[in-house]
């Protein structure tokens, strides 16, 4: 009988990229590209909430044309969709019905901007009316938060260590490509809020980015195409208290967080971390990585998370508490036309009403 040699085993196959559907304004397209190629993933489907732009934005980044967003999220075969641009996404029942959809088909669902973009959508538009853990909004994953850098990542055993801060300095700044003034507020008070809970009060001020001698300009109320810088003291019952400074005109992408506790200082940065006892000597430290390797610590930022995401073999980092963000949020731009100290329990108030 003769032998029958069993064929060669083929080397392993290289994995496939993972496609990605972007949704995006055309001046972010760097951006798009940059966080593609550093995250490893392919663009398969790229459409614009900018009007008449979409087959623009897929020209460049030689993707098929997505002109409607729901429709991407119901049918479209990707692996995660990313809202680079939010547009006023958000604002419509039919997108977080939307969003369930993409959920149910393991649909991924990414986002650098908060959405919806008023806290009384959350109810209305019904992002927040079904039974928890099957509500739409903590089906999407929010990107470019202070709290998922390298560095607070790492820092996870020293910050433990630190105790409980009383003080927190938040500075978050960008420009224009990375979104809009709402999306650092969203990396700002989400890392306020794990660290210290609701603040009792927010006093908060507005500058546009086109500051004119004699006029002032006011935030209207809503995050949709808000613009500027924001400055913020935020009070606790407690006696604790933190501060932002938010910009998304701000030239380069730059996080910093510094807390002051009983255990001395930590400033943390997206890449790095010094912690330093009241002596001033180095208690602990995450030194950045050499400048031969570094790219801008805003594309390795929203690439690691958006990198995380898309790995399967990595637990799911879970929901960002977007009602307690946009409480926070909007008691800030109601302070910043009131002059006054905001509460986040009255805008609460208001979103329960449903109005």
């Amino acid at each position: 009988m003769p032998t029958v040699t069993p064929p060669a085993t083929p080397p392993d196959a290289p994995t496939p990229p993972r496609r990605v559907i972007v949704w995006a304004e055309p001046h972010q397209i760097p951006l798009v590209r940059a966080v593609a190629a550093s995250a490893g993933f392919r663009v398969v489907g790229a459409g614009s909430p900018a009007k008449g732009q979409t087959g623009l934005l897929a020209a460049e980044l030689a993707a098929d044309p997505v002109d409607d967003l729901r429709q991407a999220l119901t049918e479209a075969d990707a692996d995660l969709v990313w809202l680079a641009a939010s547009g006023d996404f958000g604002a419509a029942p039919e997108d977080a019905r939307a969003v369930m959809a993409a959920r149910a088909r393991a649909l991924r669902v990414a986002s650098l901007e908060p959405f919806p973009a008023r806290a009384l959508d959350l109810p209305n538009a019904g992002w927040t009316t079904s039974d928890t853990p099957a509500q739409p909004i903590a089906a999407v994953r929010f990107v470019g938060l202070a709290r998922a850098t390298r560095a607070y990542l790492d820092a996870a055993e020293p910050l433990a260590a630190f105790g409980q801060p009383r003080t927190v300095l938040v500075e978050t700044l960008a420009p224009p490509a990375y979104g809009t003034l709402g999306a650092r507020l969203l990396s700002a008070i989400d890392l306020i809020l794990a660290l210290l809970g609701e603040p009792e009060t927010i006093d908060a001020a507005y500058t546009a980015p086109k500051h004119a001698a004699g006029l002032h300009a006011l935030p209207g109320e809503t995050l949709h195409d808000l613009h500027g810088d924001l400055v913020a003291t935020l009070r606790f019952p407690d006696g604790r208290a933190a501060s932002i400074t938010a910009s998304n005109h701000a030239a380069r992408w730059d996080q910093t967080v510094t807390l002051l506790s009983a255990q001395g200082r930590i400033r943390l940065h997206d890449d790095a971390f010094t912690w330093l006892g009241h002596d001033g000597a180095v208690r602990d430290e995450l030194l950045p990585p050499p400048a031969t390797r570094a790219e801008p610590r805003g594309i390795a930022a929203v690439a690691a998370e958006l990198a995380r995401l898309l790995d399967p073999s990595l637990p799911d980092p879970g929901p960002t508490p977007i009602p307690d963000i946009l409480a926070v949020a909007h008691a800030a731009l109601l302070s910043a036309r009131t002059g006054q100290p905001e509460s986040p329990t009255t805008i609460r108030r208001m979103m329960a009403t449903r109005i």
